[in-house]
């Protein structure tokens, strides 16, 4: 069965999109009812390609609205792309699902020197979980899925690696709006269900931030609150890092209104180095690393396979879902072992993150007031890095933020200044933030 083609009104849709080289980190805004519908989206970022039209199982489209109510539907994404950005039209299933679906397996490099604006992955993903979007807020308001094409409008935050970011900001953007309509129109067929059903994206805006300097544009714009929080988990967590502020009588307040930081945003293939000065983006004085926590796990499984081949992981990724999940009492000695070549790993990066930001605080000068450690691949080795990076910060506090928060901080960012393009222009985003 084909969907219809008929006309329809194009909905609004805004959204903040991090697609890390680990997980994609995104949060969407469009409309259910009249209603702002806010969906928060958490997927690996893998996607399998198979060269067939339609899944071998699509579900029956009478469940449509049971399924698509699963806010973690985007882990289920199968769909085929007609767009300039993506050169082949087959089946492509994203997330969790696509880990276990046969097919080519494509995952973003980690090594090597191609840049994250030049892989197709990057374009896929952005691509798909807006379109996702379209849909699972139609069948919220209809109960059922179109007999039309779906359109929508989309205004979008994306983010580059710093070093990306300088050269590449403006073409990375160009790329979704196009120098023409035609080239800025995308179109994606979600084939989850019997009925495929086509999604035709439009992109009005595309703001590009800088990976690490969007999560400290998250944190001064949610105040006072996301810094309280930031303190309690501090004193929770290293309680002689607490005292020192303390002892300063550093507070919530005085967090909001630093002017000067250094970011450390650890990710699974790059670590940024955002430097703020005087309450403005540096780029001069920002870097990037590219090594992450997913080079700790390339290097882990090349280590295994010399000395425990039967250890034996697939993929990176295959790794880290393995460490994640709380052993039974049939695999806690595997999981020891694995971890046990995965810790070793991360000490080499830590050195070499360390050392990075060396040179950063170098760069910064003895204006630095606070140095912010968060990203999604800094939970797994803060007992390795946060006693390097104190030793190099000397008095400059170190606040280490929990991964159950800091791995979303870039998402919040880039959805901040989407919001900002959407709801007035660029000259109404805050003074201190323009420059990102």
């Amino acid at each position: 069965m084909t969907v219809q083609t008929t006309q329809a009104r194009a909905v609004k849709l805004t959204g903040g999109f991090d697609g890390g080289n680990g997980y994609v980190k995104a949060k969407l805004r469009g409309e259910v009812n009249g209603v702002e519908a806010v969906d928060l989206v958490d997927l690996p970022s893998v996607v399998s390609a198979e060269n067939r039209s339609m899944p071998k199982v699509p579900l029956d489209d009478a469940t449509a609205a049971e399924v698509l109510a699963d806010p973690d539907f985007y882990n289920r994404i199968e769909c085929s792309i007609q767009s300039p950005l993506v050169s082949r039209g087959d089946l492509k299933t994203f997330g969790r699902k696509a880990l276990t679906t046969p097919g080519k397996l494509t995952q973003f490099e980690v090594f090597g020197s191609h840049s994250k604006a030049d892989q197709e992955l990057s374009f896929i993903l952005v691509l798909g979980v807006f379109a996702a979007k379209v849909l699972r807020d139609h069948v919220a308001e209809h109960g059922a899925l179109p007999t039309h094409e779906l359109q929508a409008s989309v205004r979008a935050g994306l983010a580059l690696p710093i070093a990306e970011y300088v050269q590449r900001r403006h073409g990375f953007a160009a790329d979704f709006t196009g120098p023409a309509p035609a080239a800025s129109t995308h179109l994606v067929t979600l084939k989850t269900f019997s009925t495929p059903v086509v999604v035709r994206l439009t992109f009005e805006a595309v703001h590009v931030l800088a990976e690490g300097a969007s999560a400290q544009f998250a944190i001064t714009n949610k105040g006072e609150a996301l810094a309280q929080a930031l303190l309690d988990d501090l004193r929770q967590r290293d309680p002689e890092g607490y005292a020192r502020l303390t002892e300063q009588e550093i507070g919530a307040a005085d967090l909001v209104a630093v002017q000067n930081t250094i970011g450390v945003d650890v990710g699974e293939g790059t670590t940024n180095f955002p430097v703020y000065s005087d309450g403005r983006f540096n780029p001069a004085a920002s870097s990037t690393l590219d090594q992450g926590f997913g080079t700790v796990l390339e290097n882990a499984i090349e280590a295994m396979r010399e000395a425990r081949p039967q250890l034996s992981f697939g993929s990176r990724k295959e790794l880290a879902d393995f460490l994640q999940q709380e052993p039974s009492k049939f695999t806690r000695g595997k999981h020891g072992r694995a971890q046990g070549f995965v810790d070793d790993q991360a000490e080499y990066l830590c050195e070499e993150i360390a050392s990075a930001f060396g040179d950063v605080l170098t760069q910064a000068g003895s204006s630095t007031d606070v140095v912010y450690v968060y990203g999604g691949g800094s939970g797994p080795i803060a007992k390795f890095l946060r006693p390097k990076l104190q030793q190099i910060a000397g008095d400059i506090p170190v606040l280490y933020l929990d991964a159950r928060y800091s791995r979303h901080l870039n998402r919040e960012g880039l959805f901040i200044a989407a919001r900002h393009v959407e709801q007035h222009d660029q000259s109404a985003m805050p003074a201190g933030n323009r420059q990102i």
